[in-house]
């Protein structure tokens, strides 16, 4: 290491230690020399995509590795250290035009191979997690799916006014996600009881209307990066699915905990592989595979995240039948609120378009649920829960009835996953005011959907 190198690091610590938060560009403006330094010392060097092969070191396993997290212009991460820089890397740079990068000493701990277990690398904090969760899995938690006519229901015009508002809430939650992130990755330590409290109203609605949420999520539109908008809609319908099954309010706030950041350490995988639009390599697919402890990692410095929490942010990606990771746990292996998280989490990543693929119709990605049960990938009784509350034709989607009309879905009916209650709607997509519940005599059936 270069005396360079030496003295860029010290400054980084000591920018660290300030913990300083970069600045939203509505207030960039004029800065005293030492915030202006800092913020230097936060961007760290720039250099050519050209000359990124000048930054590597040599490795016995794995070729030439770069020393620095590389960044671009808008502080997204696209690939960290300790990474081999490949051809293809540098290709898919030039391909979208970024001529230049950002190189910044990595805060990410160096990770201990550890051959024997799925190939996944373990971390001290996942070491440590492993150990805790064999004492917490022997605490049961009572499930049992609310009956239809318990189920909470808001009168539909006060239901539709929630679903609004909620509509507008998703939104600054999205962002309060999206705040926390960046905290984290200028290593700020800081408390988990602002989500907490950005959280408090959806854990209210989950439990007066059990339709709500996922009536907002059906609703909601992610933005270009759906990373904060897709764990705002994991915890929402996770939450939804907790109090379909009659847990508690602390369980909900954990499942809804959980859903918010099971996800974030996905800001550690380069975004040329969270936005790739092309098949990934198998060291693509594992730099995927091992975003649960970078996840854990950036819990470390978020104080007051309960140890539940942990649990199922570290659980969320794992499997029934032991095909899932970072550790390929399986059966009771598993926390019992993380395999609701699962089935949240991938219900609503199916149903959001990604730069790879488009989204599915809701109907389609509930069948594949039911598919994805039968072989053991997720818990039956939670997916046939996970029904209970949004219906096989699922909340929000379009539907045809035999009558020639087209509708909305607006409600569940327990245990009649092919009748919900339905909006109607006229030709061009609208509402008309009809609210038809399908289980009941002499009204249409669906017959297709949309």
């Amino acid at each position: 290491m270069t005396d360079a190198d030496t003295q860029w690091e010290e400054l980084l610590d000591r920018e660290i230690a300030v913990a300083k938060l970069p600045l939203k560009k509505s207030q960039c403006v004029a800065q005293p020399q030492d915030d202006a330094d800092a913020d230097k010392a936060r961007r760290g060097r720039r250099v050519s995509v050209s000359s990124l092969h000048l930054e590597v070191t040599r490795s016995l396993t794995e070729g030439l590795v770069l020393r620095h997290d590389v960044y671009d212009e808008h502080d997204e991460l696209l690939l960290p250290a300790r990474t081999e820089l490949t051809k293809r890397f540098v290709q898919i740079l030039r391909d979208r035009d970024i001529a230049t990068v950002w190189l910044r000493p990595t805060t990410t701990p160096p990770i201990e191979h550890d051959s024997s277990i799925a190939g996944i690398p373990h971390t001290v904090p996942s070491q440590q997690l492993d150990e805790r969760l064999a004492g917490e899995l022997l605490i049961t938690i009572p499930l049992s799916s609310v009956p239809g006519w318990r189920r909470p229901r808001l009168p539909i015009d006060d239901f539709k006014a929630q679903a609004r508002r909620g509509v507008e809430h998703h939104e600054s939650v999205s962002t309060a996600v999206s705040d926390v992130c960046d905290s984290l990755r200028v290593g700020r330590r800081i408390a988990v009881h602002e989500l907490k409290h950005n959280l408090g109203c959806f854990v209210d609605w989950a439990t007066v209307d059990f339709d709500l949420l996922p009536l907002v999520v059906a609703l909601q539109h992610s933005g270009p990066e759906y990373l904060f908008d897709h764990c705002v809609n994991t915890a929402m319908l996770s939450m939804a699915i907790g109090s379909q099954l009659g847990l508690d309010r602390e369980c909900i706030t954990t499942l809804g905990l959980g859903g918010l950041l099971h996800d974030i350490g996905m800001l550690r995988v380069p975004l040329t592989i969270r936005m790739g639009r092309g098949e990934l390599s198998e060291r693509e697919w594992h730099e995927i595979y091992r975003h649960p402890l970078h996840t854990l990692d950036m819990l470390t410095s978020l104080r007051g995240v309960p140890q539940p929490v942990r649990f199922v942010a570290y659980q969320a990606h794992e499997r029934l039948n032991g095909t899932g990771y970072p550790r390929g746990r399986s059966g009771n292996q598993l926390h019992t609120l993380a395999k609701i998280i699962a089935i949240a989490d991938v219900y609503a990543a199916m149903t959001r378009s990604r730069p790879y693929r488009e989204a599915m119709v809701p109907y389609v990605a509930a069948k594949s649920m039911v598919i994805d049960a039968s072989v053991d990938k997720f818990d039956r009784d939670l997916v046939r829960t996970f029904l209970d509350t949004l219906s096989l034709f699922p909340i929000g989607s379009r539907v045809g009835l035999s009558d020639g009309s087209i509708a909305r879905v607006m409600r569940a009916n327990p245990r009649a996953h092919t009748a919900p209650v339905v909006e109607q709607l006229s030709a061009d997509g609208s509402p008309i005011g009809q609210i038809l519940d399908l289980s009941e005599d002499n009204t249409p059936t669906v017959i297709s959907v949309a």
